[in-house]
């Protein structure tokens, strides 16, 4: 570790420079509270720390001289900061856009974009909005009168022309305010229906950029996914292409920091600059003004993101001291990039974004040099430095990364030394390529493969880490986490020899128990399972065991990760056969997360289901479609699929035409309803294979809604029946008649709002439960 704190024999040549570290985190903390109470308060805490500061300054002795005037430094810092946060809040809560969520009703305004607009996660849905579009109003009509306002605003817009718009640009539109109680400095959300109007042209140089970024993504059009999306991600920070699958793979590798371009983006682009002007033998002053323009052009192409604003501010002073000549100590110049920075948009002390910047960097200086040293004795020192940054920036940002995850990645660590190397390769490679772009569009076409090999090998990385199993360990996701973590890595920091190797032990048995509790017998799932009801809230989704790791999925959930969840729980890598029942989001847009890592061959939807976005995103993953069709069956593994419903010619309502599956195996039947009430219910009891609705299992229909047929639920004669809800939602589903109906026929009546995941066992047929999932 590093000699400053005293705790190894392994450190630095001197302690780093931390004159400025007290007035950075006063800055930080005042931000945090600034924003956190009202204006007055604020500016009441400034002027107490205003107070003592000048106090200090006026009392302090010539022998305290240093430490006296970095107290006056700290409570400055700390008072410009409030100050400065408490007038941010008060210009948006006095604005005009506050004015209009208070009125209430829609207004119309027109804003200036601020950052590139980006399409909500999930699958696209008639009413959601498609776009979320970061912009200040310029003005807000409120009763009746447009009253000029700047304020920052988030619009949540649908319908076509949002895309297209850049930062600089302005527009006009009519939408509804609505507050927004988590952010004093977002003075609404606003929501748009239909186009933006009267769109402004952009500015010169974000024109410029628009371009640049434009012509990169069809540089990378050529190359297959993730790839297409992964080199403009990389390069610029433009996820725009990157498939969901990806972005999910390098979260649980933890590499996410790749994706979102920061300081070391910006530090092998200029010490690229410095190499080639050191190279050139050009003067001082020539080197100076190549790094910068390399970060002003960096900022400008990829944006004013939170870690970028941190690592050009840092990247300025790195050469402003350049040129005059002084050497400027790392953990100084972080120190006052955090306080200039807060000074002037204090919000980003709230931003995650900046807090991982900042940790991390703040890491690499303290941690590398001493760990690459000692680590160097016994490794080549390009392998020791790898692995010395890749540990330091995870440890550093490790207590900050479970409040986002509620998790600690063991695989962070290596996959991020296996992906370094390649990193700097690929941003050089692919911004040589972006300009290329600019004025070579063929050129760069037909060099697109060449980096394209570096984001192979990266996105491998990422797939591979996130395959690993229990590659990451839950822990609290609360602030209590967070220094619980914090107070573990220093343990291990601050100690050192025999003290260290006993925790280091403890800690490893710890792990090792810990992983065997879950993967013995006795755990989750319960061994000789048949099908599980997955919890994945207020909807439905349900896994047919197919052995071997193989299973039929009914239904997948509004969520992803929730129902990837339960799947990985179960040890689910192919699914056979996906049967969708209706395009209701509750049933299939966690359709993402089914795919995720799994191969899915084939999937059974109703009529019409491939026009819809889930039935797009299964065209586009290549899983073979198939429109089902009663009398349809399907051999999977020990199970018989029969279709029952829909029949043909049937028009109902979406609900009505759900597909409803009769699954037999060896030691239990099930039927799959999902989403049919009274019109389908009470047709199915006419047909004449009505019989084949006495069944073992029911899944209930529609979450147990009071759309219920008695005698239709009556003549399933089922053992057990299995209902699929969300705590405590808001249609108040499943329905006391619904409920007493179940329990007056069958044995067992099992619910995942009450349950959480449930198994069905076969021989006898019993069931098991996992427990509600903890609230988030």
């Amino acid at each position: 570790m590093v000699s400053w704190l005293g705790t190894d024999a392994h450190g630095l040549d001197r302690p780093p420079d931390l004159k400025l570290f007290l007035p950075a985190v006063a800055a930080w903390l005042a931000a945090l509270g600034a924003l956190a109470v009202p204006p007055w308060l604020a500016w009441s805490f400034a002027g107490v720390l205003g107070f003592a500061a000048l106090a200090a300054l006026m009392v302090h002795h010539h022998v305290l001289e240093a430490p006296a005037l970095a107290l006056v430094a700290t409570l400055a810092c700390g008072a410009t900061v409030a100050a400065v946060a408490g007038v941010h809040v008060h210009r948006n809560a006095s604005s005009a856009a506050t004015a209009a969520t208070e009125q209430g009703g829609e207004a119309a305004f027109r804003a200036v974009v601020t950052t590139d607009p980006r399409s909500r996660a999930g699958l696209p849905r008639p009413g959601r909005a498609e776009w979320v579009v970061p912009a200040h109003t310029e003005w807000v009509r409120v009763d009746g009168a447009e009253r000029v306002s700047r304020a920052p605003v988030v619009v949540l817009a649908s319908g076509p022309g949002w895309e297209e718009l850049l930062p600089g640009q302005s527009f006009e539109a009519h939408g509804s305010f609505l507050a927004s109680d988590d952010d004093q400095l977002t003075a609404a959300l606003v929501l748009v229906r239909g186009p933006p109007e009267a769109v402004g042209e952009p500015g010169r140089f974000q024109a410029f950029a628009g371009e640049v970024r434009s012509g990169l993504r069809e540089a990378s059009a050529g190359l297959s996914q993730p790839e297409r999306g992964l080199l403009p991600a990389l390069i610029v920070g433009d996820v725009s292409a990157l498939p969901e699958r990806t972005a999910e793979d390098f979260r649980a590798t933890g590499m996410t920091h790749l994706l979102t371009v920061s300081g070391a983006n910006l530090a092998i682009l200029t010490g690229f600059v410095l190499g080639v002007a050191r190279w050139t033998r050009a003067p001082t002053w020539c080197a100076v003004l190549g790094g910068a323009l390399m970060i002003w052009v960096f900022v400008l192409v990829c944006r004013p993101e939170p870690s970028v604003v941190r690592a050009a501010f840092m990247g300025s002073l790195g050469l402003l001291a350049l040129a005059t000549g002084r050497a400027q100590a790392g953990m100084r110049a972080l120190c006052a990039t955090v306080v200039g920075v807060l000074f002037v948009a204090p919000g980003l002390a709230a931003s995650y974004g900046f807090a991982l910047s900042v940790l991390a960097t703040a890491g690499i200086l303290v941690l590398v040099p001493g760990w690459a040293r000692a680590w160097s004795e016994r490794w080549p020192r390009p392998v020791a430095e790898g692995f010395a940054v890749a540990v330091a920036a995870q440890v550093a940002v490790a207590p900050v990364l479970v409040l986002l995850s509620g998790e600690v990645s063991w695989v962070a660590i290596p996959a991020n030394v296996l992906a370094a190397p390649v990193v700097a390769v690929v941003t050089v490679a692919g911004s040589a390529l972006t300009a290329l772009a600019s004025v070579w569009p063929g050129g760069a076409a037909f060099l697109v493969p060449l980096p394209g090999l570096g984001v192979s090998w990266i996105a491998l990385v990422a797939e591979t880490g996130a395959r690993v199993p229990y590659g990451a360990l839950p822990w609290r996701s609360d602030v209590v986490g967070g220094l619980l973590l914090a107070v573990v890595l220093l343990v291990f920091l601050l100690t050192r020899g025999l003290t260290r190797r006993v925790l280091a032990a403890v800690a490893v048995a710890v792990l090792v128990l810990g992983l065997a509790a879950r993967c013995v017998p006795g755990g989750w799932p319960p061994p000789g399972w048949a099908l599980v009801a997955c919890d994945v809230g207020q909807g439905d989704a349900f896994v047919l065991s197919a052995g071997g790791g193989e299973a039929v999925v009914f239904d997948t959930g509004d969520d992803p990760d929730l129902v990837d969840g339960c799947l990985d729980r179960l040890g689910i890598r192919v699914v056979p056969l996906l049967v969708l029942s209706h395009d209701h989001a509750d049933h299939v847009d966690g359709a993402p997360g089914v795919l995720r890592h799994r191969r899915v061959p084939v999937a059974l939807a109703p009529p019409g289901f491939g026009e819809g976005p889930a039935g797009r995103l299964l065209a586009e993953e290549g899983v073979e479609l198939h429109e089902a069709q009663r009398g349809q069956r399907f051999r999977v593994g020990p199970w018989l699929l029969r279709v029952l419903w829909p029949r043909s010619g049937f028009v109902g309502s979406v609900n009505d035409t759900s597909v409803v599956v009769r699954a037999d195996g060896p030691q239990m039947s099930v039927l799959l309803t999902g989403d049919i009430e009274m019109e389908a219910q009470s047709a199915l009891l006419r047909e004449p294979e009505a019989e084949l609705l006495s069944v073992t299992v029911l899944t209930t229909p529609h979450h147990g809604s009071n759309t219920q047929v008695p005698a239709f639920l009556t003549a399933t004669e089922a053992t057990v029946a299995v209902t699929s809800a969300g705590r405590e939602n808001s249609y108040g589903h499943p329905t006391p008649f619904t409920v007493g109906v179940l329990e007056g026929m069958a044995q067992a009546h099992a619910r995942t709002d009450l349950d959480g995941d449930v198994a069905v066992l076969g021989g006898p047929v019993r069931v098991a439960t996992r427990g509600p999932r903890p609230d988030p």
